[in-house]
């Protein structure tokens, strides 16, 4: 049972270290689990009750049941008691270990003779584990990291620890010349006697550290102490065994302060923050940079962070359970706080995305006559405030009077691929409307490439359409396709299940010219893109001049932008047509053509204007319908092209003219 007396060593230990100048010192307590490993034993609570723990000067010793096989020692109270008897190097008395070991002793045997167990025989197992403190500068390391291992070792008995080192640790301590202490089998024993100022190196990786007795001294035991270092960055992990048949017994040590880091950034640009004055209370704990710690006690904390020119924030901290602390502060000239205001945006490309975010006021007084500005946002769909949409005035969103927060969502449409941006600002003013007060946040997205690859017509047309969509991101989902109107009607729509890699065409179908969405809806995303079906046909004459007695022309323009010879009938009839035109083409797939519809004028007229109906079929259906204002004058004057007989008769004239008129002109050249 005398063996248990290690343990104090290591409180001892641990709660000596202190830290390197300028750094608040990280403080710990201790506590012992003792754990009773025969089924049949439990801890008899009365008995445990009726103990006198006061003995040695060292005060009312705290105790409590984990359960009913194991009894938690609680070690404050011994602290400073233990103190004196701490190894050389970490207090000035050279004492042994014979005081702390009787102080064990004396708890345990308490408890065995109150009844609380039956046996006390010695000998098993147990795995250690310390937490970090932090080791004092004395010992010309810098600020370090240490878990602190002691024993005294005796007769007969090896100690043996296992540490795994992730970076570079060391091992020091002292002995008392009568044991050795060898690292992964190699005796090191001569660093550790007498002078504890000796590392020995650690590299990463797994290490084992053990202690064998030797000759012991007049108590009849060898002390053995011996530290673990790590740099500061690198971590470690500490386990051993220690000998005892009945007792399971465990020690730790609880850190009651922490360092905690302090993320300071200006809320709407996200840039770091330094001169923040730091308080709990009234009372200043320190002025931080962004990036900058503190060490506070381990619970719970309300903190105030305070800089010229910006709005107080206040935080609450678990400290223990939270280590780093991220904190915006608002300009003092802005109103408003964007809350809920997403971190990262990633929208596909071409897909309708809604920012929404609340629109918090950091001061009532200053959040009247409220407007909002958006500024470099293409395709801006829509702008609400809660559930109701906001029409825009002179380019700005009205949004009242805010006296408590409310849900501010921006819908738009994403661009290209790449890196895009736009900015809000937000202006509202006093309730005498004379200081104004502006919240400006500017606002980055990032547009991806879709999932999938779309190789769409050149030229979309009337009638079928090809629309071939390729998976290209290794999943599988289902796209909908939909083909809506400019009124928002739906025209046409398919469906497709993708397996990873797929392609799959579509055949839109479009009714007729105009403008149509076509919109694309996969996974709870929707890609939206326009298309504009121009006329495949259009009426090039769409008024004429002609002459009573002569000839017209109408010009229609084809287009077939498909890959099929396309098969028209063209038909002209109506105004002063005898009969009823009807005229027969083709266009060749991807070309485009005149066609020419001649037709005669009757000398006698009733009217001077009349109109031509002018129809195109393709089979049976009509595929455009149109008219040609004709305007008719009288057939006198020199006609050249078409012409009645009127016409007709005035070029024969003219020609028997310039008959008489050459053959006058050969006779007098032969004078």
């Amino acid at each position: 049972m005398k063996r248990l007396g290690v343990l104090l060593a290591l409180l001892v230990l641990g709660s000596l270290l202190t830290v390197g100048t300028g750094t608040v010192r990280a403080e710990t307590t201790g506590y012992v689990l003792i754990h009773l490993k025969n089924p049949d034993w439990v801890f008899n609570t009365t008995a445990l009750n009726s103990i006198d723990w006061n003995d040695q000067g060292i005060g009312n010793i705290s105790w409590s049941l984990v359960d009913d096989k194991t009894l938690r020692i609680d070690t404050p109270a011994l602290v400073d008691f233990l103190k004196l008897f701490a190894p050389p190097g970490y207090s000035t008395s050279k004492s042994a270990h014979a005081p702390s070991r009787t102080i064990l002793d004396d708890i345990l045997n308490r408890i065995s003779t109150a009844g609380a167990v039956v046996d006390t025989t010695l000998g098993s197992t147990v795995t250690v584990t310390l937490n970090d403190v932090i080791l004092s500068n004395s010992y010309g390391y810098g600020s370090v990291k240490v878990t602190v291992l002691g024993q005294d070792t005796y007769n007969g008995e090896d100690y043996s620890v296992t540490v795994n080192v992730t970076g570079t640790a060391y091992v020091f301590g002292w002995r008392n010349n009568r044991g050795t202490v060898t690292v992964d089998g190699n005796d090191v024993s001569s660093s550790f006697c007498p002078n504890p100022y000796s590392p020995v190196t650690l590299s990463e990786g797994l290490h084992t550290i053990s202690t064998a007795t030797g000759a012991t001294n007049a108590d009849g035991y060898t002390t053995i102490v011996f530290s673990i270092i790590a740099l500061q960055g690198s971590n470690y992990t500490v386990s051993g065994k220690l000998e005892h048949s009945n007792y399971e017994v465990m020690y730790t040590f609880e850190r009651l302060e922490f360092s905690v880091a302090f993320n300071l950034k200006d809320a709407l640009t996200g840039q770091p923050l330094s001169g923040v004055t730091v308080k709990e209370g009234s009372t200043v704990l320190g002025t931080l940079d962004d990036g900058g710690s503190l060490e506070l006690a381990k619970g719970t904390h309300t903190l105030t962070f305070e800089k010229s020119g910006y709005w107080s924030v206040t935080k609450t901290i678990d400290v223990e359970n939270d280590t780093s602390l991220s904190v915006e502060m608002y300009p003092s000239s802005a109103a408003f706080k964007l809350e809920n205001f997403p971190a990262d945006i990633s929208i596909p490309e071409n897909t309708i995305y809604t920012l929404t975010f609340t629109l918090s006021p950091i001061q009532t007084s200053a959040t009247h006559n409220t407007y909002l500005s958006i500024s470099g946002l293409q395709n801006l769909i829509s702008v609400k405030k809660g559930d109701s949409v906001i029409s825009p005035e002179n380019g700005k969103y009205y949004l009242g009077d805010i006296s408590s927060p409310v849900q501010v969502s921006i819908t738009f449409q994403a661009g290209a691929v790449g890196q895009h941006g736009f900015t809000l600002s937000i202006e509202s003013h006093d309730a005498l409307m004379s200081n104004t007060y502006t919240t400006t946040k500017s606002v980055t997205y990032t547009v991806e490439p879709l999932p999938f690859s779309i190789q769409m017509p050149s030229e979309w047309q009337v009638g079928q359409n090809e629309l071939r969509i390729s998976e290209s991101s290794g999943q599988s989902y289902l796209v909908t396709v939909v083909l809506k109107d400019s009124q928002g009607n739906e025209v046409w729509s398919d469906s497709h299940s993708f397996n990873p890699y797929e392609a799959y065409t579509f055949t839109p179908k479009i009714p007729s010219e105009g403008s149509y969405t076509l919109e694309l809806t996969w996974n709870g995303k929707t890609a939206i893109y326009s298309v504009q079906v121009n006329p495949a046909i259009t009426l090039k004459t769409k008024t004429l001049s002609v002459k009573k007695g002569s000839e017209g022309m109408i010009i229609l323009h084809f287009k077939n932008p498909s890959s099929d010879v396309q098969y028209y009938t063209i038909k002209v009839s109506g105004g002063f047509l005898p009969a009823e035109i009807n005229q027969s083409i083709s266009v060749a797939p991807a070309t485009e053509k005149d066609v020419s519809i001649a037709f005669a004028v009757p000398e006698k007229l009733t009217y001077d204007a009349y109109e031509l109906n002018v129809q195109v079929l393709q089979g049976n259906a009509t595929v455009f319908s149109d008219k040609v204002a004709v305007s008719i004058s009288e057939g006198s004057g020199f006609s050249l092209f078409g012409g009645g007989s009127s016409g007709g008769k005035t070029l024969y004239y003219a020609l028997g003219a310039l008959v008489v008129l050459g053959l006058f002109i050969a006779a007098a050249r032969r004078r």
